[in-house]
């Protein structure tokens, strides 16, 4: 006789159960979890609570007797554990070799250049709106501090990606490199019917790679220190927009979209 299946709690940095948050990995997580069909409880919690010091994280309670908790971090290592368990599908199992390539470049663009860009643009240009905004909760004098510590623990990742000495312009320049690689995508995934599926690798599935692109694309929507991102969607590349409420309205249709300007 199978265990049950552990009860799930996502813990997304946020009291705010039917809106997005700011942070693309844990929209990124959420969208894997709905697209396989777990349902999970969301919840605040902490970096300080998280076993890798990050948001997000989950909690699997065992619905034996027992109760036990187990915690995993890292949206990434997160899926993988689904996967491996069988909860959730492995979404790029079927893949071509070059279209697996693709998805793993894509993923790879996303999360570490165009992450270490927005970090910039976040936490840099735009700080005590970035900093209010993740932060709010914590009492002022220890958000200063805090605020301090992942300022600087974000400039360690900038200059691990290059832009050190690098301007505002150089970087939102290196944003809109990404941005466009991905609308280019999307304009060419387009389906020809409705109701056909509107996948980045153009498939009839989504794969990791829409996991990535819709977290990201969310997450500058509803930003608060990402004015210079959003404008770019919206103005430059309004495909991902499009697409990202076509995601929106099947598999996050509780939540609060994001404001049409």
């Amino acid at each position: 006789m199978s265990k049950p299946t552990p009860a799930i709690t996502l813990f997304r940095g946020s009291d705010t159960p039917r809106q997005y948050v700011w942070s693309p990995f844990v929209t990124k997580l959420e969208f894997r979890l709905r697209v396989g069909g777990l349902t999970y409880t969301p919840a605040c919690g902490s970096p300080r609570a998280s076993p890798t010091g990050q948001i997000p994280y989950i909690t699997l309670t065992s619905q034996d007797k027992d109760g036990d908790v187990k915690s995993l971090g890292d949206s990434t290592r997160i899926t993988q554990h689904f996967i491996a368990a069988s909860a959730l599908r492995d979404l790029n199992a079927g893949l071509s070799a070059k279209d697996a390539a693709l998805d793993v470049a894509l993923r790879c663009l996303i999360e570490e250049r165009l992450n270490a860009c927005h970090g910039y643009e976040r936490w840099v240009v735009n700080y005590y709106t970035m900093r209010d905004g993740v932060l709010g909760s914590i009492p002022w004098a220890p958000r200063v501090l805090i605020g301090l510590l992942a300022a600087r623990k974000n400039g360690v990742k900038m200059e691990a990606a290059g832009l050190a000495g690098l301007s505002e312009e150089e970087v939102f320049r290196r944003v809109e490199a990404v941005w466009e690689v991905v609308a280019r995508l999307l304009e060419s995934a387009r389906p020809k019917r409705e109701g056909d599926g509107w996948w980045v690798l153009a498939g009839k599935e989504p794969t990791e790679a829409d996991a990535t692109v819709f977290g990201f694309a969310a997450s500058v929507m509803v930003c608060g220190a990402a004015g210079g991102s959003k404008r770019l969607l919206r103005e430059k590349f309004p495909v991902i927009v499009e697409w990202a409420g076509w995601v929106h309205k099947g598999w996050f249709k509780e939540y609060e979209l994001w404001k049409e300007e």
